[in-house]
């Protein structure tokens, strides 16, 4: 479980930026938003609301990269490769380090992970410490680096005698890892299912849904899934078809075979291959129920082409208790449709494993009590120096925030700030 979140320098963020889903003392939807573990309270999901430009996809992405860091790190060509994205709009800044921070759980323990990493992929400090959920628990060093210099503590005995096989431009949790460390790989492994999606497009339903549809039980709940969003979908198939198939069914064309090598066509022949069609119940005249009617994924409208993609990660993410992270949910994608989204990971039926669910959108129609705290709800704004701030409204106007408050109003009149100023659009028309 995701508890905290901390990044500096990286694009729009210049300053030390700190996301929390540490539930506050909100007493608002306590039973359904909030889990506890041990002593510790976190929700199950968070929204990010801010002007386009203002930093929300930024903010996901500094998440991403940290994740790609570490799942690179121990790939020598992959970190020579390493790009750095700092803060460009600042002379000192954009020369300067960028510091990734994140706390977890993990079998009910807090793990506070981070590491600083130079301009040219040079990992410049590095640091694991835990702590057990119990009162008066005190935090627990188990490394801690400067530069090639690293100290292990007690605790953490699999990273002893590996401190000098770790490259400058490694990570040593990594580097662990790869020595069979059990901890460090529990690590990884948690930053691996980490999902961050963003500029979702169709081609994702290939990358994950097509695969979950593979396995008989999750194919099932995404059926499940999409029939209760009323997208006129009875069932979904995964099709197996051979490469001449393809020809006869214009998928592959002359052209494109053209392109290909003799070498690769021959492969294509040995292959086969999945297509994905969706089912709709075809009717007479007389609206009597005829048969089930295939069509190909391509027939079907972009929002359901969104929602068929989001339908795996979704399922996925809470059979396993995970965390997604989504930009732009609302992208296609009716407030209803959104919103049914969001009930599923704040209920206690549907959410058992406490999966959490972080999304970025512009659709203000969620913004009420009724479906999400306070400290579920964060902005983004950028100052006027080109930085992105990022800010939970139970902190904003010290109080002033109540739980009667009308949040959609209020937002869209400016008090929330992270709205636009948008002067009025002119252009001259020759």
């Amino acid at each position: 479980m995701l508890v905290n979140f901390r990044v500096e320098n990286f694009n729009s963020f210049k300053d030390l930026t700190e996301f929390s889903m540490e539930a506050t003392k909100l007493k608002n939807l306590k039973e359904s938003n909030v889990f506890d573990i041990n002593n510790i309270s976190l929700l199950k999901s968070a929204v990010v609301y801010g002007a386009n430009a203002s930093g929300k996809s930024n903010f996901l992405m500094a998440i991403n990269k940290m994740r790609n860091i570490l799942s690179d790190s121990i790939n020598i060509e992959k970190m020579k490769k390493y790009v750095h994205q700092p803060f460009l709009l600042n002379t000192k800044s954009e020369k300067k380090e960028t510091f990734f921070e994140m706390e977890f759980i993990i079998n009910e323990i807090l793990y506070r992970y981070g590491f600083i990493i130079e301009i040219d992929g040079i990992i410049l400090e590095e640091h694991l410490f835990q702590k057990k959920l119990q009162p008066r628990a005190k935090e627990v060093l188990l490394f801690q680096r400067e530069k090639q210099v690293i100290t292990i503590g007690n605790l953490y005995k699999e990273g002893k005698s590996i401190d000098d096989k770790t490259r400058d431009n490694a990570l040593f949790i990594s580097v662990v890892a790869q020595f069979n460390g059990e901890l460090s790989k529990q690590i990884l492994q948690w930053f691996a299912k980490f999902n961050v999606i963003s500029n979702l497009k169709k081609d994702y339903f290939e990358e994950f849904t097509h695969d979950a549809l593979n396995n008989e039980k999750l194919k099932e709940k995404i059926i499940n899934f999409i029939k209760n969003a009323d997208v006129g979908i009875y069932s979904i198939n995964n099709r197996k078809i051979k490469f001449e198939d393809l020809i006869q069914e214009k998928i592959i064309n002359n052209d494109d075979l053209n392109s290909l090598s003799n070498d690769t066509v021959e492969q294509l022949k040995n292959d086969e291959f999945s297509r994905i069609e969706t089912q709709h119940m075809q009717y007479n005249e007389k609206n009597e129920f005829i048969k089930m009617k295939s069509f190909d994924l391509d027939f079907e409208s972009d929002g359901t082409q969104i929602l068929l993609a989001l339908s795996g990660p979704i399922i996925d993410t809470l059979l396993r208790g995970g965390i997604l992270a989504i930009d732009e949910l609302d992208n296609s994608l009716h407030t209803e449709l959104v919103e049914a989204i969001v009930k599923i990971f704040n209920s206690n039926e549907t959410n058992p494993n406490n999966a959490q669910l972080i999304f970025t959108t512009h659709d203000t129609n969620l913004l009420n009590q009724k479906l999400f705290r306070r400290d579920q709800i964060w902005f983004t704004q950028k100052n006027i120096y080109g930085s992105s701030e990022l800010y939970s409204l139970v902190e904003y106007g010290k109080g002033k925030g109540r739980d009667d408050l009308v949040l959609e109003k209020n937002y869209l009149e400016g008090k929330f700030g992270a709205r636009p100023h948008i002067n009025s659009l002119v252009f001259e028309v020759d």
